[in-house]
């Protein structure tokens, strides 16, 4: 094996998200991350253009006789053409209107894990919680995505994305948190005592959806307003353009909209333990990345009224990485089990 092989630990924790791709391993005292966006786009299929974006290193597959550009290529393809890029997953889900979606899938989740060290190395992969508002094969998704791991030689284990992020945020509170994914299809919450699930679900709101409505309510493609929301969006800010305006709008109803169904989780659910101190709320995920997304959040929790006392409101570290992260948590513990 390389030095950089013998060095790197067991266990891989993965992302499948809408948006993105993300895998997080451990070297030394050091995490590893990378990255792909979860995206394609169909371009000419002819031998010049394929030995152009031979030379330029643009991953794509050909199946068809039709070729597909892969990954964070994929977006800048899309823009370039003023077209919108394709998506392998909907709604935190296999996306079952693309029959592409699943060689595609597996593509971008090999080029992001690579090769295990030793036959089923544990991974685990992020998967949503059942939908509140909507009706998704959560299973039928799972199930795929642990198959495309067994292939490449994992032992591959689910975990919810929220649930993801109180272990990968919370261990100064003896994981007892909120974690809450805004990714791209969905929003994921899970609450956890002692780092063991009280509830967990997902609703079908999130960044895709406020890119939908800005696109019908300012007439441009969702793939410009996704780079006006990911380059200069400023949530604590009331002026800018009509683009951002509008995205101020949709924010603070997805915002209200997280918050009424928590209450309402809370307020339904039996037996809920009795915490001896408020509950933190870590906010992950590539929507909750703008500028004054945080702030948004508290001032609209601050207004709710919760049967349970509810402390600070703060953005994860690095909200895009973090899920991944709680994922290599889970994978690293399992992993020392086996020794």
């Amino acid at each position: 094996m390389s030095e950089t092989v013998k060095k790197r630990e067991l266990g891989k924790g993965i992302d499948i998200g809408t948006m993105f791709v993300k895998c997080a391993h451990r070297e030394g005292k050091e995490i590893i991350f990378s990255s792909q966006r979860n995206a394609f786009f169909e371009v000419e299929y002819n031998d010049f253009t394929r030995s152009i974006l031979d030379k330029s290193n643009v991953r794509y597959i050909v199946k068809d006789d039709k070729l597909y550009v892969v990954g964070d290529e994929a977006l800048q393809f899309a823009n370039m053409f003023n077209k919108e890029t394709r998506r392998p997953l909907s709604k935190g889900v296999i996306n079952p209107q693309e029959r592409e979606a699943l060689p595609i899938i597996e593509l971008l989740i090999k080029n992001t894990i690579g090769d295990p060290i030793i036959e089923n190395e544990i991974a685990y992969f992020s998967i949503p919680g059942e939908p509140i508002d909507a009706e998704f094969n959560v299973l039928f998704h799972s199930k795929t995505v642990e198959g495309f791991l067994r292939t490449l030689g994992y032992d591959a284990k689910p975990i919810n994305e929220g649930h993801a992020i109180v272990l990968s945020e919370c261990s100064n509170e003896n994981f007892t948190a909120f974690g809450i994914s805004c990714g791209g299809g969905m929003v994921n919450i899970c609450l956890a005592f002692n780092s063991i699930p009280i509830f967990k679900f997902s609703i079908a709101k999130s960044g895709d959806w406020i890119d939908r409505q800005v696109s019908m309510a300012v007439n441009e493609t969702a793939s410009r307003i996704t780079r006006v929301k990911e380059t200069s969006l400023d949530l604590s800010k009331k002026d800018g353009s009509k683009i951002e305006s509008a995205l101020r709008i949709y924010y603070n109803h997805l915002i209200e909209y997280i918050i009424e169904n928590i209450k309402y989780r809370l307020e339904t659910t039996e037996s809920l333990p009795e915490f001896d101190k408020p509950i933190n709320m870590i906010l992950a995920g590539g929507t909750s990345m703008p500028n004054g997304f945080d702030i948004l959040f508290k001032e609209h929790i601050s207004r709710a009224k919760f049967p349970i006392l509810i402390g600070d409101v703060k953005r994860a570290q690095n909200p895009i990485r973090t899920v991944s992260k709680g994922a290599l948590v889970a994978a690293v513990v399992d992993e020392k089990k086996k020794k």
